[in-house]
């Protein structure tokens, strides 16, 4: 098992600088949502803390290029995308879904793209 140190500089020296610093803005958009759940609990609030969870928890694979990684990051994404479908098919305002599901969908292609890279 690899120290901390070693898997942050991995993290930082192996992918391309687009994986980093999409890692970092999946960590601060977990933190937001989490310090929204705390300030305004609701079954809402709480699942997107479990979307944004799963997100940076995939993401942080995918950037230490990882297969794991990449496949629960577009799995994620497809569910979410089916969430906000089933919802928006039967005339509810689809609120279940993914805060930024439009945003993982161009983050998914970008794990496409480089998808042969990873281990």
């Amino acid at each position: 098992m690899r120290d901390l140190k070693t898997f942050v500089s991995d993290i930082f020296r192996k992918p391309p600088v687009l994986f980093p610093l999409v890692a970092v803005f999946h960590i601060v958009l977990l933190c937001i949502t989490l310090y929204t759940a705390i300030k305004e609990p609701g079954n809402t609030t709480y699942l997107g803390l479990l979307w944004m969870t799963a997100y940076a928890f995939f993401w942080v694979g995918t950037a230490d290029l990882r297969k794991w990684g990449a496949l629960g990051y577009i799995g994620v994404t497809v569910v979410s995308i089916v969430v906000w479908y089933m919802a928006y098919a039967v005339g509810h305002r689809p609120s279940n879904g993914s805060p930024i599901f439009l945003i993982d969908l161009l983050f998914s292609f970008f794990i496409m793209f480089y998808f042969k890279r990873f281990r």
